[in-house]
């Protein structure tokens, strides 16, 4: 006997082509999820999020706290239009490496911007302790970066740092650093905070 087909029911080769296309288009975006910022090779914003919601969880059932530190760098965005990209990368990669180095061990970097980086710090008892961390990434940069031998460029960088709450969601939570940030800029201070 013949195999039997029910009108308008697509063939077993076009049902299997469709999930393997399905399961490849998954991959690469499981892929890209997970990817390293290709510059930095910090985590990206999608990294962040799911260490944040793991994070808040394991705060959330402890009673602890944790702090997100918001970060964003000024002055390098200008290297671009002034020396290049090369230069204006060179310059971010090493913004990059003096946030790692100033920050505890077990806290997380991730890049989430062209200038922007975001620092999630667990185990922060309070305001006092997440200052002191905004205080440190404020003085790593008190020196200007030299991404070459004859350039040195001063850069500033705006810190907001915001404590998580029993309620707190990685949106609300990066919302309130974001805007602690923004604040942190507009009033020149170098570090922002909120609570």
């Amino acid at each position: 006997m013949d195999g039997v087909r029910t009108a308008g029911a697509p063939d077993l080769p076009v049902q299997t082509a469709a999930v393997v296309a399905a399961q490849h288009e998954f991959a690469a975006r499981l892929r890209r999820r997970t990817m390293p910022d290709p510059l930095t090779g910090l985590p990206v914003r999608s990294l962040l999020v799911d260490r944040l919601e793991l994070s808040l969880a394991a705060a959330g059932a402890d009673g602890n706290r944790l702090a997100l530190l918001c970060c964003e760098t000024d002055g390098v965005t200008a290297l671009d239009h002034a020396h290049g990209p090369t230069v204006a990368d060179t310059a971010r990669t090493e913004a990059a490496a003096r946030l790692v180095a100033a920050v505890r061990q077990g806290d997380l970097v991730a890049r989430i911007g062209s200038q922007t980086f975001v620092v999630l710090c667990p185990g922060v008892s309070g305001a006092p302790r997440a200052e002191r961390i905004a205080d440190r990434i404020a003085a790593a940069f008190a020196a200007p970066l030299r991404p070459s031998a004859d350039l040195v460029v001063p850069v500033r960088i705006s810190v907001g740092v915001a404590l998580s709450r029993r309620d707190s969601t990685p949106e609300s939570l990066l919302a309130a650093a974001d805007r602690a940030m923004a604040a942190a800029r507009l009033g020149r201070q170098g570090a922002g905070r909120s609570a």
